[in-house]
């Protein structure tokens, strides 16, 4: 399996499916950053799984698997086709280059996947075949029930990466001072996005910066003392293909959720049930909040069910029994050898190129500063293999 980076979505979309199918012994698996694939990795499997693919190196592994006689499948977690001008990816997954590559990946793989039902039957259209809906998985296999909290001023949370920034400053503010307004008890802490709330409320407001670790965060976010999570979304088509990875992480963290009245979440969520549903404007979400605040047996009935219900759909167990069922059209296959000799040269005679293509295309996309964390992985990546 390859991505661009092993981000929290990769992990819970495939790296923890595949490792779950590997203890079965149902394949043997392995995770490379498509930056370091290389034509010995390929040649290695019988199956690539290319994840989220849309950079030249994602393609050039993908023709280099199918000229070798391997099975290509594709996974994605979010539209990239059509990313909105607000989010900061936009110009990258919308220049002619990586268009042209993802149009070119979606001819070379046997079969695609996505957990978006919505984004399963788009793709379907565009990839000729049906793609199937695979489910994301928990990130710790071991849920902790909620627990009833003794009276304590409650704690209002938000939980997002640095990309959020922007919508949690223009959205979230206003919503939290019409709630102060009413004279309520409460205080604030955002993970992640950075906020700008200082002197704007009353409310004690607790910043944490975001933790690039996935399992340091599942770790942390396990002894968080939340009682409701919120989780506005911005209102656009673009964000109804996403999947609904809030309400995991809420129901890890074992409070009670509010979410924006949207796809992927309606249709998920039972209102007032495993969480509330409400649209985007400020009275809604206010009053959403006022409810919960004042209604802490509420606030432990939503989080229980929200409890249940990821138990029953995103287990390890059961996710990897859906990955089982999926691949098991392909798990048979043995993809025949390629010599070693062939492996080496690919890679001394490509990997220079493919490497400075592939930076070439996320510096048009990101700029030249983005660019210098993968160079640099990169070449100590390198120095690591000359000295062994």
């Amino acid at each position: 399996m390859t991505c661009a980076g092993r981000i929290p979505s990769v992990e819970i979309a495939a790296i923890i499916p595949l490792a779950q199918l590997q203890k079965q012994g149902l394949c043997e698996f392995r995770y490379k950053d498509e930056t370091f694939l290389s034509a010995t990795d390929i040649a290695w499997c019988d199956i690539l799984l290319v994840v989220r693919g849309a950079s030249s190196q994602a393609l050039w592994a993908a023709r280099q698997a199918k000229k070798l006689h391997r099975i290509v499948l594709g996974y994605w977690d979010d539209d990239f086709l059509c990313v909105p001008g607000y989010l900061p990816t936009s110009r990258y997954y919308s220049s002619p280059e990586v268009r042209s590559s993802m149009s070119a990946l979606f001819k070379l793989t046997n079969a695609f996947f996505s957990p978006n039902p919505k984004l399963a039957a788009k793709l379907s259209d565009i990839h000729g075949t049906k793609v199937e809906v695979l489910p994301v998985v928990l990130g710790t296999d071991h849920l902790e029930p909620p627990r009833r909290k003794s009276p304590a001023i409650p704690v209002l949370g938000y939980a997002g990466n640095l990309g959020h920034t922007f919508w949690l400053n223009s959205f979230l503010p206003p919503v939290l001072e019409a709630v102060a307004s009413t004279g309520s008890d409460f205080r604030i802490h955002i993970v992640g996005a950075k906020p700008d709330l200082a002197g704007k409320l009353k409310a004690k407001t607790t910043y944490t910066p975001q933790i690039e670790d996935y399992y340091a965060y599942l770790a942390f976010a396990s002894k968080l003392d939340w009682d409701i999570g919120l989780a506005p979304q911005h209102e656009s088509e673009h964000t109804t293909y996403k999947f609904y990875n809030k309400l995991l992480e809420y129901t890890h963290i074992g409070c009670a959720g509010i979410y924006t009245k949207i796809e992927p979440y309606v249709g998920v969520i039972e209102d007032g049930v495993t969480g509330l549903l409400v649209p985007n404007e400020v009275a809604a979400w206010r009053d959403a909040i006022l409810r919960l605040l004042a209604a802490p047996d509420l606030r432990f009935r939503i989080a229980s069910n929200a409890c249940e219900f990821v138990r029953s759909h995103h287990s390890w167990a059961v996710v990897a029994e859906r990955y089982s069922a999926a691949l098991a059209p392909f798990l048979e296959y043995r993809a025949p050898h390629v010599s070693k000799l062939y492996t080496v040269a690919n890679d001394l005679a490509g990997r220079p190129l493919r490497f400075w293509q592939m930076l070439r295309h996320y510096m048009k996309g990101y700029g030249f500063r983005y660019v210098l964390g993968p160079a640099r992985r990169y070449a100590l990546s390198l120095l690591r293999q000359r000295r062994s």
